[in-house]
């Protein structure tokens, strides 16, 4: 069965540089209540990002966010079945010190935490405070991962860590309680050295692809190649690990309703906010923005799945029958009412939710 969960609103402005969205604030009480929503749907997991600095414009796009270890921490004690998943950037918070925070909240919701291990993408979050180790760091930024990791589970495991590599030296690191129940880790990679750590390291890798429900067949090959080199790697290291496909859902009624919709909101688009995202040297200097690059910014590079209930149901039900996703993850316009939606009109249509392969 195809596992689902919800790609919680910490920053403010969601997942869409838009002026045509709801503002989504990243509130504490709009966090707890897409959770228990999602819970009481059946939902298997909630993960949240991690953010430092936004990227202005009118929409203050993810100028405001919560912190994610944090967030998981509150969220335990009023949950009882979603799986909770904060995540930590390698460079902002020490791995002895991420092992016994993730330690702690595990003791609150045993068996239903894991932690999403983030390499670093945006070099300001760092800058401006001063950890940023420089341009290098993105030729080896999965180095510094696996000695991260290394250490988290030397710890988690035996409470103890004496590792000692290229970027991390512990002498008798120790953290008391340990976990009392496994955390599986999320990673992001689909480079051929992003898959390869995942698959080393991870249980689930968090990808971006596809997203285009009027050429399925593409997507689904485009899965199938990232799905296929992972299963590659974790066959010979003997490990399982499973495939997470992120997605922000526009559905509607009809196909013509749901493009409507979404083309409503591309035309709200923050370009001031996404200037600032993707830098002058990106931007058509004579035209301005060009179409192509304002949809593909706007929306964080996440695939926008556009269509009816119908639609959206038959897409998910295919990658996982045909492309060996086995997760998806979602994002929406609106989270207050588009949950909702979800769960009455798509839902109840995903055969890869009722256990079979049809």
């Amino acid at each position: 069965m195809m596992d689902i969960g919800i790609f919680l609103p910490i920053a403010k402005g969601g997942f869409i540089i838009s002026k045509n969205v709801p503002p989504t604030w990243p509130t504490w009480e709009l966090n707890r209540d897409v959770t228990l929503k999602c819970e009481a749907l059946g939902f298997d997991f909630a993960l949240s990002m991690v953010k430092f600095r936004g990227f202005g414009g009118e929409t203050e796009y993810w100028d405001h966010a919560l912190d994610s270890f944090t967030l998981t921490a509150s969220l335990a004690p009023v949950t009882s079945k979603i799986k909770l998943i904060p995540s930590v950037t390698n460079l902002s918070l020490h791995p002895a010190v991420a092992a016994r925070m993730a330690a702690t909240i595990e003791a609150v919701c045993p068996d239903r935490f894991g932690l999403n291990i983030v390499s670093g993408w945006y070099k300001e979050e760092f800058n401006q405070m001063g950890l940023w180790p420089g341009d290098e760091f993105f030729g080896t930024r999965y180095d510094y991962a696996t000695e991260y990791v290394t250490i988290l589970k030397e710890l988690w495991e035996t409470g103890k860590s004496n590792f000692k590599g290229q970027f991390f030296e512990m002498n008798e690191a120790e953290i008391k309680p340990k976990p009392t129940t496994p955390i599986p880790l999320v990673c992001a990679g689909q480079s051929d050295r992003g898959i390869r750590f995942t698959a080393e390291m991870g249980e689930r890798n968090f990808v971006i692809a596809g997203g285009n429900s009027h050429d399925i067949e593409s997507d689904i090959e485009a899965f199938k190649s990232i799905t296929t080199r992972l299963q590659a790697h974790a066959t010979e290291l003997k490990r399982e690990v499973g495939t997470i496909a992120l997605f922000n859902v526009f559905a509607a009624e009809t196909d013509d309703d749901a493009q409507k919709r979404f083309e409503h909101i591309v035309a709200g688009a923050d370009e001031v906010a996404i200037t600032n995202l993707v830098g002058q040297a990106e931007l058509d200097k004579s035209d301005g923005m060009s179409e192509s690059l304002k949809r593909k910014s706007m929306f964080m590079g996440l695939p926008t799945l556009v269509g009816s209930y119908a639609t959206v149901a038959n897409y998910l039900d295919r990658i996982y029958d045909e492309a060996g996703v086995d997760a998806c993850m979602f994002a929406f316009p609106d989270f207050d009412h588009d949950i909702d939606t979800f769960g009455e009109h798509i839902l109840p249509k995903l055969e890869s939710r009722k256990g079979t392969n049809s």
